[in-house]
C-alpha cells in the first residue's frame, strides 16, 4: 500500500475519532471539546501529508510548516485549484491553534470544535478527490 493512501486511511479514522468523541461529548455534563479539535488537526496533517507523498515523495516533520507546504504546492501547481480555501483553513488549525490548545490546553467551544470538523471532512474529501484525479 502507497503511503499516501496510508496517510487518507489514517486521516479518514482521525474524522470518525473526531465525530464519536464530539457525540460522546454530547452526553457528558462538563463539555471539553479540545478533542475534537485536536483529531481535526491530526486529519489535516495526514491529508497534507498524503498529498506531499504523492507530490514530492515525502513528508516534513515540522507541522507548523503545513500550510507554507500546502501553499507552495498549490503556487507550483501540483494541487489543483480546489485547495486555495482549504489553505486558510489548514493556517489556522494546524498552525495558529496546534500548539494553543494541545499544549496549552487552551479551552475550545462547541462552535469551534464544529467548525474545525467541518474545516477536516473538507480537506479529506478534497485531498481524496485529487489523489483519485492523479491517478
Amino acid at each position: 500500500m502507497k503511503r499516501s493512501t496510508e496517510s487518507i486511511i489514517e486521516a479518514e479514522a482521525y474524522v470518525r475519532a473526531a465525530e464519536l468523541v464530539r457525540e460522546k461529548i454530547l452526553d457528558q455534563d462538563e463539555k471539553i471539546w479540545n478533542p475534537v479539535v485536536v483529531n481535526c488537526i491530526m486529519a489535516m496533517i495526514k491529508c497534507n501529508d498524503a498529498l506531499m507523498l504523492e507530490n514530492q515523495g515525502h513528508t516534513n516533520k515540522d507541522h507548523s510548516k503545513t500550510a507554507n507546504e500546502l501553499q507552495e504546492m498549490y503556487e507550483e501547481r501540483m494541487i489543483s485549484q480546489d485547495f486555495k480555501s482549504n489553505i486558510n483553513s489548514v493556517r489556522n488549525w494546524v498552525v495558529d491553534k496546534k500548539t494553543e490548545i494541545q499544549y496549552r490546553n487552551a479551552k475550545v467551544s462547541m462552535s469551534d470544535a464544529d467548525k474545525a470538523l467541518k474545516s477536516a471532512k473538507r480537506f479529506l474529501e478534497k485531498t481524496k478527490e485529487e489523489l483519485d484525479a492523479e491517478q
